[in-house]
């Protein structure tokens, strides 16, 4: 992640609510494991296609993600394994005038079943002034800011 972009996870609503009651996520030192949250409910990559109409499908460093957008600047990116998918994130661009895409991300999200999760594992909810004010309190905008001045 680069440091003019801000990350969420996006994870099925259904496998969060079956796998952690109360909405208690954890870290390891590994970072976050969304696996168990997609392989609950199996889905296949092909549930994301719908994305080509928000970012353009683009070719990744490796064969096993999706990735719609430009992996520096705005994406979405569609990890997978024989098809299933296993992790799902999206990194918003600072630098950009990212609320139009972050705005169909949303309600992407809302009408697939989805949820966002941010850096610190907190559910965001759906709804863009607050994912906007997320992102401008992020120690990435105050350190861009910083580098900027």
């Amino acid at each position: 992640m680069a440091l003019w972009q801000y990350t969420f996870h996006v994870l099925p609503k259904e496998s969060v609510d079956a796998l952690s009651p109360g909405f208690h996520l954890k870290k390891d030192e590994d970072g976050f494991d969304d696996r168990p949250y997609w392989k609950y409910n199996s889905f296949s990559r092909d549930f994301f296609h719908g994305m080509n109409n928000i970012l353009i499908r683009n070719k990744s460093w490796s064969n096993q993600i999706d990735l719609y957008g430009n992996q520096e600047s705005n994406c979405f990116e569609v990890f997978f394994e024989n098809d299933n998918v296993i992790s799902v994130s999206f990194r918003i661009d600072l630098t950009s005038d990212y609320e139009s895409i972050l705005l169909e991300i949303i309600e992407y999200c809302l009408h697939m079943g989805l949820m966002i999760i941010d850096e610190s594992l907190n559910i965001v909810p759906l709804n863009m002034e607050t994912v906007k004010t997320i992102i401008r309190n992020s120690s990435q905008v105050k350190k861009y800011n910083e580098l900027s001045k």
